[in-house]
């Protein structure tokens, strides 16, 4: 999704790249199975840029197939900024309705 994108920037003129920047720093619990609330408690702290990912100084645009809560977009996000990236926006092909518990 991110290359097909970045090829209609690039045959726009545009000068993007598509770069793969973040891991899983550790093991994190499956997110369709958890509440609204847990899920960001779930991925704090989980994902890191990849020291090879220079992306210091650099706006980025996140990609990502779904969204559902948000919480991964976000976590994806502090990663970058605390590498000193600027999260420019997010990308998402779908979203899934937000459902709450209770009446």
């Amino acid at each position: 999704m991110a290359e097909a994108a970045a090829g209609r920037l690039r045959a726009a003129g545009a000068a993007v790249s598509v770069l793969q920047a973040l891991r899983q720093r550790r093991r994190v619990l499956d997110q369709a199975g958890l509440p609204v609330g847990r899920r960001a408690a779930n991925l704090a702290g989980a994902l890191e840029v990849l020291p090879s990912a220079a992306v210091a100084g650099r706006t980025v645009v996140l990609v990502d197939d779904v969204i559902t809560t948000g919480a991964t977009l976000a976590e994806a996000a502090r990663a970058l900024r605390a590498a000193d990236a600027r999260v420019a926006a997010a990308a998402t092909v779908a979203a899934t309705p937000l459902r709450r518990a209770g009446p």
